[in-house]
């Protein structure tokens, strides 16, 4: 392998990182009631205050990649009737408690799941698919007329972002760790996003963002100066929370 080549991971290198995370909750990972959550902190609390504000109270919500469940307690704990999916069962803690499925979410899953429902969550998942767009099209197949999609994924809108990419090729949260270590394999910018929504039948309804990196970058004057400088140019108000977050709708 030459110095400019990227070490590549297998099928089965993803899968094992996935079981991975199924091994107990370790003293420094962010949690719900003792369930980890595979996200920056802060962002489960924002999809749920969204979910709740916009769902119908009460209603079925399909939670896919649920990994331990987080999202589906925290849910139910507001009084929706949830189900789980992920493709690794051992990482989901709630058997017995919420349904669950095994789900491979880069097939036709729609088929597999067996019903409709009135949303569906999908937090920090389509990053890790091979092909956003067929995810997309799955996600309204399982939805109900009228039922919401509430999903998020990394921005690469961000000017720390960009700034990333400049000097090294590289965005923020697509570097070979997090190709290796994370499963992050598919970027998708905003624009893409909503072209690849709407050509799923989708209308959105709100795009936000939340967090913000406040690492080690800080103390480089170059990558200061060209986070600036790139917050400057920015003539189209791009978010800049360090995750995309994404409301939207099928048709009734």
């Amino acid at each position: 392998m030459s110095e400019n080549e990227s070490p590549v991971l297998s099928d089965e290198g993803r899968l094992a990182f996935y079981r991975e995370q199924a091994k107990g909750l370790k003293p420094d990972d962010i949690n719900y009631h003792g369930l980890r959550m595979h996200a920056v902190e802060g962002l489960h609390d924002m999809v749920g205050d969204i979910a709740i504000a916009e769902f119908p109270k009460g209603c079925e919500v399909l939670d896919v990649a649920s990994g331990s469940g987080a999202m589906c307690l925290r849910l139910q704990n507001a009084g929706y009737s949830m189900t789980g999916c992920d493709m690794v069962e051992e990482n989901f803690q709630l058997k017995g408690k919420v349904p669950f499925q095994q789900l491979n979410l880069n097939t036709e899953f729609s088929n597999t799941v067996g019903k409709l429902y009135d949303a569906v969550t999908a937090t920090e998942i389509i990053e890790h698919l091979e092909n956003p767009r067929q995810f997309l099209r799955q996600c309204f197949a399982c939805l109900k007329p009228g039922g919401r999609l509430l999903l998020s994924t990394p921005n690469l809108e961000t000017a720390l972002s960009k700034a990333m990419y400049v000097t090294s090729g590289m965005s923020r949260w697509y570097t070979d760790r997090d190709y290796l270590e994370y499963g992050h394999i598919t970027p998708v910018p905003l624009w893409v996003l909503r072209k690849a929504l709407l050509e799923a039948g989708f209308k959105i309804d709100r795009v936000t963002s939340q967090g913000e990196y406040t690492g080690p970058w800080s103390g480089w004057w170059k990558m200061r100066l060209l986070n600036a400088l790139f917050k400057k140019l920015d003539r189209v108000g791009s978010p800049q929370g360090d995750i995309l977050i994404i409301l939207a709708h099928k048709p009734a």
